[in-house]
């Protein structure tokens, strides 16, 4: 699959006349009422649609602002794309030249049904079509753009810009050369491809500063694969995979950055009164609720709610609903454990810088493994990589130091 490129153009600009033209040759539905405004997002729907013409396009049938120039070089809106009535993309389907199937979103999915994103596709009709405007996959190019991506809090889809610091200039040459090395090499999963996607970094502007100091994490392409998909089938090269993670990663940079030490393998999630490999995974939970909730109750409410209702976490929401445990007992005993903290708990906005270092420790170590030769897949607080390559990646993890000067905490 891929998803949806705001950076795809020839360079050339549509007419209505040739469109028009062009389209009745193919179909006899094709509209013939357009606009000169829709023909910028004419062109970069039909490069998408010619360069993944093998493929699902992910996209959002979601009325929303337009992208600001840093996201949406060429200008493409929106409205003009995905409107039932007028968009682009909707005059495609109905002349039948796009496969469509509308998504799921989580806001109105019924009872266990799953969060899916919209997607289209493309027919030899449009292709056709889309040759007939000079629009062939050797003439498309990509535009310069942006792999980092700051948005408003609270999961909103707003976009914020940013000035361009030590920082940014590093982290956009890392995720170019990270980017570029993977684009190399063969992903795949249950015979799914993942090819041609642009990996890129989330953050958020919690502080309304526009600095990147919240979040991090990128997504997309193999992230959504369901981990017990994920752990049987993903392949790098045709090989098996492995996984490799940083011990108690988050507690760790809690650790490294408090006392101005360096990172380790120290198990913080062990709990000398609450042992046992469930009971760690119990505790691990908890102190990630409690890093990211605002007080107590509302830790215990998403650890039982959230957490708990996680599809990797099944077999444990079982073992808590026969033996429950008081909550908020589990999290004093978290508290006096880390006593040497002080008070970092109960602060999402640590939460959210602490995954704006782990993930940055992360794509570091990923980028070192790249450069020896290993892909590695970063996700989250891990990295994946060929299982022959194992030992070579765990040797980089162990090595790759953290740069507190350029990656700075708030705590």
């Amino acid at each position: 699959m891929a998803y949806y490129n705001l950076f795809l153009t020839t360079g050339q600009t549509l007419t209505k006349e040739d469109v028009v033209r062009c389209g009745s040759r193919v179909s006899n539905r094709f509209p013939q009422k357009w606009t000169d405004g829709s023909m910028i997002t004419l062109e970069n729907l039909l490069c998408n649609l010619v360069r993944y013409h093998d493929q699902p396009i992910l996209y959002q049938q979601r009325a929303s602002k337009n992208e600001i120039p840093r996201y949406n070089p060429l200008g493409v809106g929106q409205k003009k794309l995905i409107d039932y009535d007028s968009g682009v993309l909707w005059k495609l389907i109905d002349s039948n030249l796009v496969n469509q199937k509308m998504g799921v979103n989580p806001y109105f999915a019924e009872k266990g049904e799953e969060k899916k994103t919209s997607e289209m596709k493309s027919t030899e009709r449009l292709l056709t079509f889309a040759k007939c405007l000079g629009i062939t996959k050797d003439k498309i190019k990509e535009l310069p753009g942006s792999h980092i991506i700051l948005k408003k809090p609270n999961k909103s889809p707003t976009t914020v810009n940013f000035k361009e610091t030590k920082l940014t200039q590093h982290m956009e040459d890392l995720m170019i050369e990270y980017n570029n090395f993977l684009q190399s090499h063969s992903i795949t999963c249950e015979g799914e491809s993942f090819k041609d996607f642009k990996l890129r970094r989330t953050f958020r502007d919690i502080d309304g500063d526009a600095s990147l100091k919240y979040g991090g994490r990128t997504g997309g392409a193999y992230h959504q694969v369901e981990r017990t998909k994920r752990i049987k089938h993903l392949r790098i090269n045709r090989s098996k995979t492995a996984s490799i993670d940083l011990v108690s990663s988050q507690m760790n940079f809690l650790y490294a950055y408090k006392t101005k030490g360096q990172l380790n393998e120290i198990d913080r999630y062990h709990l000398e009164d609450f042992s046992g490999s469930t009971n760690r995974k119990f505790s691990k939970g908890m102190h990630s609720m409690m890093l990211n909730n605002e007080n107590s109750s509302k830790a215990s409410g998403a650890f039982e709610h959230k957490w708990l209702g996680r599809p990797e976490n099944r077999y444990l929401k079982q073992v808590f609903k026969y033996n429950p445990f008081n909550l908020y007992e589990l999290q004093r005993k978290i508290r006096k454990a880390h006593q040497s903290l002080g008070n970092v708990w109960y602060q999402p906005k640590i939460g959210m810088n602490i995954q704006f270092l782990e993930s940055s420790f992360i794509f570091e170590v990923a980028i070192q493994c790249c450069r020896q030769g290993v892909p590695a897949l970063t996700l989250h607080d891990e990295i994946i990589v060929p299982q022959a390559d194992k030992k070579i990646a765990e040797m980089i993890m162990k090595g790759t130091p953290l740069n507190k000067q350029l990656y700075k905490a708030i705590f």
